[in-house]
C-alpha cells in the first residue's frame, strides 16, 4: 500500500519581499495545488523560480507537487535545492525528501532523512509520522506505533498518524479500533485519500463490497492523483465480475504509477477473464510484470496459463517451468504444466506433474491424474 503524501503550505509571504511577477506565479501555484491541478501548479512554481531562483519556497512547494505526481527524482532535486538555504521549511524539505526515497524503495536513505529531521526539530510531528509509516513497512510495528503516538501527542489535530495507528490495529485484528482511527483521520483532514482507502479495506474484509467501492471512489475524488484508490476500485470491480470496468480502473492507476506490478498483474487477469477474452492483452501485461520483477512466480504462471488458453502449449511450458524453478512448492504451476504436456501427448511428463501437484495439496489434479495417467 502506498503512503499518502502530506503537504504543508506556506501562505505567509510578504509581497514587499518579492517581485510582483514572482508573487503572482507563486500564489497561483498554491491555489492550483489546493485545487489538485498539479500539472498547472508545477508550471506556476517553475515560473516563480524563473523570477526568483534563489528563493527556497517555490522549490519546496514544487517538490511537494512532484511527490504527488510521482515524479520522485525531480521532487528530490527540488527538496535538495530548498535544503541549501536557511529557512523554516528545511526540516519539512528533509522529511518530504525522505518520503520520496521511501516511494523509490530506498528505505535506508528515507530513514536517514526522517531521523535527521527529528534531530533538527524534535517537535516535527510530520517526521515522526513519516518515520512511523516507514517502520510499518519494515515490519517494526512497535517502533511504528511509538512514532505514531508521538506524532499524535505533538499534533493531535494532524490526521496521518491516526491512519498509521489504524493500520497497526487492523493487523492485530482490532477492526473497531482501526475504523475509529480512520474516521478520526478523515474528520481531521477530509482531503487525505488514505484513510478513506483504508476504511474501504475494512469494509472489503467484512464482505461489504459496495461500501468498499464507495470509499475507494471517495479517495479518488478527494485526490484524483491517488493511484491506490483506482487500483483498489479495480479489485472490487473484478470481484463483481465487472472486468471491463476493472480494466479501466487499473489503467488509471498505471497512468499515475507506471511501475506497479500488482496493477499490471491484476489488469492482465481481468483482460483474460473479460468477454471476449483478451488473452493477447493479458500476455502483454504479464510480460510487463516479469520485466519489472523477474522473480514474480505468479506472473510466469499466468503467462504460461494464458499461452495455453491460446492453444500455444509449447510456449506455455517454459513459462510454467520458470514459475516452478522460482518456487518448487507452487502446486498450480505443476498442474498447469501437466495440462500443457497432456495436450502435447507427453503423458509421462504430464503425470509426473499431476502427481507433484497432488503431493503439494492440489486436489484438482486428482481428476486430471485419473483422466490421463495409466496408473490411476
Amino acid at each position: 500500500m502506498k503512503l499518502s503524501l502530506v503537504t504543508f503550505f506556506c501562505f505567509c509571504i510578504s509581497i514587499s519581499a518579492y517581485s510582483q511577477s514572482y508573487q503572482e506565479h507563486f500564489e497561483r501555484g498554491i491555489t492550483l495545488q489546493k485545487e489538485s491541478d498539479l500539472e498547472g501548479s508545477e508550471s506556476e512554481f517553475a515560473k516563480a523560480i524563473f523570477y526568483d531562483p534563489y528563493n527556497p519556497l517555490p522549490y519546496y512547494e514544487r517538490g511537494v507537487v512532484r511527490l504527488r505526481l510521482y515524479k520522485l527524482y525531480e521532487a528530490i532535486e527540488d527538496f535538495n535545492k530548498a535544503i541549501e538555504y536557511e529557512h523554516p521549511m528545511v526540516v519539512l524539505s528533509i522529511s518530504n525528501r525522505g518520503s520520496a526515497w521511501q516511494e523509490l524503495g530506498e528505505y535506508e536513505k528515507a530513514l536517514t532523512d526522517f531521523d535527521h529531521s527529528i534531530s533538527i526539530d524534535s517537535g516535527c510531528y510530520l517526521a515522526y509520522s513519516n518515520r512511523g509509516h516507514l517502520k510499518y513497512l519494515l515490519e517494526d510495528f512497535d517502533g511504528a506505533l511509538t512514532d505514531f503516538e508521538k506524532a499524535i501527542k505533538l499534533a493531535s489535530t494532524y490526521g496521518s498518524p491516526y491512519t498509521g495507528r489504524g493500520l497497526i490495529k487492523f493487523d492485530k485484528g482490532d477492526m473497531k479500533g482501526a475504523m475509529k482511527d480512520y474516521e478520526k483521520a478523515i474528520s481531521l483532514d477530509p482531503s487525505d485519500p488514505q484513510p478513506y482507502s483504508n476504511r474501504g479495506g475494512i469494509k472489503k474484509e467484512k464482505g461489504d463490497l459496495e461500501g468498499a467501492l464507495k470509499d475507494y471512489t471517495l479517495a479518488t475524488e478527494v485526490d484524483p492523483y491517488f493511484a491506490d484508490g483506482y487500483y483498489n476500485k479495480g479489485t472490487i470491480l473484478d470481484k463483481q465480475s465487472k472486468f471491463e470496468e476493472a480494466i479501466l480502473e487499473y489503467s488509471k492507476a498505471l497512468k499515475l504509477s507506471p511501475y506497479d506490478v500488482n496493477a499490471y498483474s491484476n489488469r492482465g487477469v481481468s483482460k483474460a477473464r473479460s468477454t471476449p477474452n483478451d488473452y493477447f492483452g493479458a500476455i502483454v501485461d504479464f510480460a510487463r510484470v516479469v520485466e519489472l520483477d523477474p522473480e514474480n512466480v505468479l506472473a510466469f504462471n499466468n503467462l504460461g496459463l494464458t499461452r495455453a488458453n491460446l492453444g500455444d502449449f509449447e510456449k506455455s511450458i517454459p513459462d510454467l517451468s520458470k514459475a516452478i524453478e522460482l518456487d518448487p512448492t507452487y502446486a498450480f504451476a505443476y498442474r498447469n504444466r501437466g495440462k500443457s504436456y497432456a495436450k502435447l501427448d507427453q503423458l509421462d511428463k504430464a503425470c509426473i506433474d499431476f502427481m507433484k501437484a497432488i503431493e503439494l495439496g492440489d486436489d484438482f489434479s486428482i481428476e486430471l491424474k485419473k483422466e490421463f495417467c495409466t496408473d490411476k
